[in-house]
């Protein structure tokens, strides 16, 4: 008698009478026929919410009210956003009813696994479909958001083991995948723009492109509604996938200059921007000081390039090349550049977009002429032919 009441439960809104709440119960002490009675139940139902949902899909509620989720279809995000949240709504609602008509708790998700799982193959198809289909890196990445967001939702009422659960999993990886493909090809096609950076040494064009990407991407995640349990991961992903390529087109764009310095001055000016926009952002310390140590290893480089300049411009002969001759047009030299200061530094440094990073490498390298400088004011060979002492120097270049 119980089978046979459950296999009438076929309606949208089922409701569980009190005889057959009490059949159940009394049931429980006879374990097979009380599992078998709750087998029955859930198949009656696993088919009734397959049919509800290609209804929903298809049809609409009544009167065509709300209309058929597929006349979205058009609108990846709210197509899968639809879908997914009739699935959750549907899955409350029959929780609801075994809670009632059941009572157990631990059955009750058991049974919620099974009767969800109906659905699984009908909403593979049409999410893959839509992931496969989907060439806008931003559409991947909110619904790899809306999908995560119901995975946390819909776990707590069928078990983090359901197959719906795993589905949801699957197709978050494929959104994923499908982003992370898009977001390199999207910045290789810059890449092979080949544009040359200007003679100001300031980002391309293509460039700029690729930094307002960054931006969206970083924005769409930042105010997803997502709850993540660990959302420095959760960045520390994104900012791989995402920031990496940009970084690679700094430097294919760098390569194309023709000296080692504007190379430098182009990669830390681009670097730079990325590290200002990123800093906007939570979670993105780690990333911020892997871009921090390329900025000084190039900051590093321009140190040393501006230091052979200024030597280079002074003739500063060094301890094993010294002379009295050599000293004498070293002192000469240094004069005349001292009287115009500019051309001790190098054009390209002056292109530096943050004046802590023009003043970084100034200071550096003058710290550095000044102590080749000292080593040859103390040397023997001097005899007083340079004219300036090591302090008076230092307080001219400053």
């Amino acid at each position: 008698w119980t089978q046979g009441e459950c296999r009438h439960l076929t309606s949208e809104a089922p409701e569980a009478t009190a005889v057959l709440r009490e059949a159940l119960e009394m049931l429980q002490d006879r374990s097979p026929l009380y599992n078998a009675c709750i087998e029955e139940l859930c198949k009656v139902r696993r088919a009734a919410l397959l049919r509800m949902f290609i209804n929903a899909l298809t049809k609409g509620g009544p009167n065509g009210t709300p209309k058929a989720i597929e006349l979205t279809s058009h609108d990846p995000i709210q197509y899968t956003g639809d879908m997914i949240a009739w699935l959750h709504q549907a899955i409350a609602s029959e929780r609801d009813f075994l809670v009632g008509a059941i009572g157990d708790k631990k059955k009750t998700t058991s049974a919620l696994a099974f009767i969800s799982e109906g659905i699984c193959r009908t909403l593979k198809i049409r999410v893959e479909q839509v992931l496969n289909n989907t060439e806008d890196c931003l559409v991947l990445l909110k619904v790899c958001n809306i999908t995560q967001f119901y995975i946390t939702t819909v776990t707590p009422f069928i078990g983090s083991k359901a197959p719906l659960i795993a589905l949801l999993m699957d197709l978050k990886v494929l959104g994923q995948q499908q982003f992370n493909r898009y977001i390199v090809l999207t910045v290789a096609r810059l890449s092979d723009r080949n544009e040359l950076p200007n003679q100001d040494l300031v980002p391309t064009v293509a460039f700029q492109e690729a930094l307002h990407l960054l931006k969206v991407v970083l924005n769409t995640h930042d105010i997803s509604v997502v709850s993540n349990t660990n959302p420095s991961e959760s960045m520390a992903k994104l900012l791989d996938v995402i920031v990496d390529p940009v970084v690679s087109l700094c430097q294919t764009s760098a390569l194309l200059l023709h000296t080692p310095v504007d190379r430098s001055v182009y990669f830390i000016n681009t670097l730079t921007c990325v590290i200002n926009l990123t800093a906007l952002y939570e979670h993105t310390d780690k990333k911020i000081a892997q871009l921090n140590r390329q900025v000084d290893e190039n900051l590093g480089k321009l140190v040393k390039l501006q230091l052979d300049h200024i030597a280079r411009t002074v003739r500063l002969p060094t301890l094993e090349t010294v002379t009295l001759e050599r000293l004498t047009v070293a002192s000469e030299q240094l004069d005349a550049a001292l009287c115009n200061a500019e051309v001790l530094q190098l054009h390209q440094c002056r292109c530096l977009s943050t004046l802590r990073h023009r003043s970084f490498v100034w200071e550096r390298a003058c710290a550095g002429f000044l102590d080749l400088y000292t080593a040859l004011y103390n040397s023997p060979s001097n005899q007083d032919t340079l004219n300036k002492s090591p302090d008076q120097l230092k307080e001219l270049l400053q």
